[in-house]
């Protein structure tokens, strides 16, 4: 399965937190939650991608022994698009994962593969209608991250004939976006990332 993230600068990561944590409390965040969502991932034969025009986190792939992709696209859609295009074969499983869910495991990551194998198009949704996963085995046009992305790719594949399959867990579809998020998130701290502190 090819997997795609979309990575921007570790020092623009979280801003609106920044009334709760200092920037380097939100660079190693960051780092943190994606090196997980990589660890959880890595265990299939998934060729990861961090998408990104960032050197510091195309150094950071090259850490994970990951690939990266730098468009030649400004603004998240166009990019995620052109990774799309140049690297996702017909008909081959695919995903879009945002970097941000703290609580996905090896378990469930697993079971993202298979549905994901199982279905032209597979998505969660986050509390603020987002997409924090979206995938399939069929090929879209158009992307649409940002504001109330869920229900514009669920109407976009309902509009092609299809059928958006949604995944209802919460592990896949918390995110940390807010401060309240990420309070839950401090109150609830998963044991890896209890291990990426000390």
């Amino acid at each position: 399965m090819i997997i795609g993230l979309p990575i921007k600068k570790f020092t623009e990561a979280y801003t609106r937190l920044n009334n709760v944590i200092s920037l380097d409390e939100r660079v190693h965040l960051s780092k943190a939650l994606l090196e997980n969502i990589v660890n959880c991932f890595n265990q299939s034969n998934n060729d990861i991608y961090l998408i990104t025009k960032d050197e510091e986190a195309i150094e950071f792939a090259e850490e994970l022994e990951v690939f990266s992709y730098s468009s030649s696209h400004e603004g998240l859609n166009s990019e995620i698009k052109e990774f799309f295009d140049a690297i996702v074969s017909t008909n081959s499983p695919w995903c879009i994962i945002h970097s941000d869910l703290p609580y996905i495991n090896k378990f469930n990551a697993k079971q993202v593969e298979e549905e994901i194998k199982r279905n032209d198009f597979l998505a969660s949704r986050s509390e603020d209608n987002g997409t924090p996963i979206f995938g399939g085995t069929k090929s879209i046009d158009k992307f649409h991250y940002g504001k109330d992305s869920f229900s514009k790719f669920k109407k976009e594949i309902e509009e092609i004939g299809n059928e958006l399959h949604i995944i209802f867990s919460r592990e896949l579809n918390f995110e940390i976006d807010t401060e309240e998020n990420y309070k839950q998130f401090i109150d609830n701290l998963p044991n890896w990332y209890k291990e990426s502190r000390t």
